[in-house]
């Protein structure tokens, strides 16, 4: 039972009771004024609820929204970041190429001479 549903109920309880009492006071029945009482405040208990759902609806669709939004930019920096890491890669293997076997006389000879793990 939704919150509306529960306050409906207890409004119609309540003007039940004060019809029963104003009528047993005054000898006026009042029944049918409570009943479109009690109809009107189903009424504004149903359009309440959907305002409510309304409101989840439009709530879940920004959230939504924003979700698709975050995961296309990154996809988009990741794509960006292999593009650079690619374009590095084959500059530098450009430059390897274009030195040729002088190119790979000089990196062995340095292999030979630097130590990478020597101090100095």
């Amino acid at each position: 039972m939704s919150l509306f549903d529960s306050l409906k109920e207890k409004a119609a309880e309540l003007l039940g009771g004060a019809g029963d009492k104003v009528s047993e006071l005054t000898g006026v029945d009042l029944s049918g004024a409570a009943d479109q009482v009690t109809q009107s405040a189903g009424g504004l208990g149903e359009t309440g609820q959907g305002l409510a759902e309304n409101a989840t609806t439009a709530g879940q669709g920004a959230v939504d929204s924003a979700t698709t939004a975050g995961q296309g930019a990154v996809d988009s920096a990741t794509t960006a970041g292999q593009g650079a890491v690619d374009s590095a890669t084959a500059a530098g293997q450009g430059v390897v190429d274009s030195t040729g076997p002088l190119g790979d006389a000089a990196t062995g000879f340095a292999g030979d001479v630097i130590d990478p793990n020597a101090r100095g």
